[in-house]
């Protein structure tokens, strides 16, 4: 190699994520210069600055390697495990860890983003994809389970008009307003079968958070 060629060096991507004021939320990856944003940032909703709000973000990711970059090199090898070589991280950090990345996976990130996340937090990559993997798993079979109540409560809500009408013809009458709350019922059950379906077959399109059994 020639002692003129310049030495390449691994760029540090850090993701953002920015929850605007006006309800918007969005990120991206950047290369932070200096620990800040290069370059000024908007909300693509309202047009708000958001420059702020990032450089804040990008302090808290880059907040433990930096404590990491500080630490004397004789203690890092003295205390660093043998299968898990990280001293910084601890049972505290790891529980965290994961409730971030639940977080994230309700907001809609993919399972590759979280693991990316996590290994910007100090996780080694093996860790990071096995964290994620796992929580993405257990979220998908909470979101599954919760389709298929939805389909069954659907069913029965959409079996009330028709009820309601063979008792109505059997009586000889239909009220009109409990005949609308009846056909309302049904609509709604109509709803939940479809949101249930949906839940069941691609679990990964409901955002939000979804309550653990």
């Amino acid at each position: 190699m020639s002692a003129h060629q310049p030495k390449q060096t691994s760029k540090l991507m850090v993701p953002v994520r920015i929850e605007c004021e006006c309800g918007q939320n969005y990120a991206f990856e950047i290369e932070p210069v200096n620990g800040q944003m290069p370059s000024s940032v908007a909300c693509p909703g309202c047009g708000a600055d958001g420059t702020t709000a990032a450089n804040e973000f990008i302090a808290r990711q880059l907040a433990p390697t930096e404590a990491a970059a500080t630490e004397p090199v004789h203690l890092a090898a003295a205390t660093a495990p043998a299968s898990r070589g990280n001293p910084r991280r601890g049972a505290i950090d790891l529980e965290k860890a994961e409730q971030e990345a639940r977080a994230k996976i309700m907001w809609g990130d993919s399972m590759e983003q979280v693991a990316a996340y996590l290994t910007v937090q100090g996780l080694n990559r093996s860790e990071a994809a096995e964290l994620a993997y796992k929580v993405f798993r257990e979220r998908s079979a909470i979101v599954r389970r919760n389709g298929v109540w939805k389909i069954i409560a659907g069913i029965a809500m959409m079996c009330v008009p028709l009820i309601a009408y063979f008792c109505f013809n059997a009586a000889g009458r239909f009220p009109i307003k409990l005949s609308l709350i009846c056909y309302g019922i049904g609509i709604y059950g109509a709803y939940m079968l479809i949101t249930g379906a949906m839940a069941v077959v691609s679990p990964n399109s409901e955002k939000g958070a979804v309550e653990k059994e």
